[in-house]
């Protein structure tokens, strides 16, 4: 089943920067696609990440270990899970 994780660029940099170069988690993150949309007068940017539920469970392990910021964004994408 796959998920998407909308994250805010900033909680975006803070998980991928404490993470592993050489986890699979790492790979999940560099996966992850720029978006905006709007937000009052201005943009919003956030990243998309399109994953498998697991790969999403990974994320959110790894969240609660060095991001707890990313926790929420991460819960949300697995309780409503994508069509894609």
């Amino acid at each position: 089943m796959k998920v998407t994780i909308e994250l805010p660029l900033e909680r975006y940099d803070q998980l991928r920067d404490k993470c592993d170069m050489s986890s699979p988690e790492f790979s999940v993150l560099m996966n992850g696609c720029i978006d905006r949309r709007p937000k009052g007068n201005e943009f919003e940017r956030f990243i998309q990440i399109l994953c498998e539920k697991e790969q999403a469970q990974a994320l959110l392990g790894l969240a609660n270990r060095l991001c707890p910021d990313a926790i929420p964004a991460i819960k949300r994408a697995l309780q409503f899970p994508s069509d894609q």
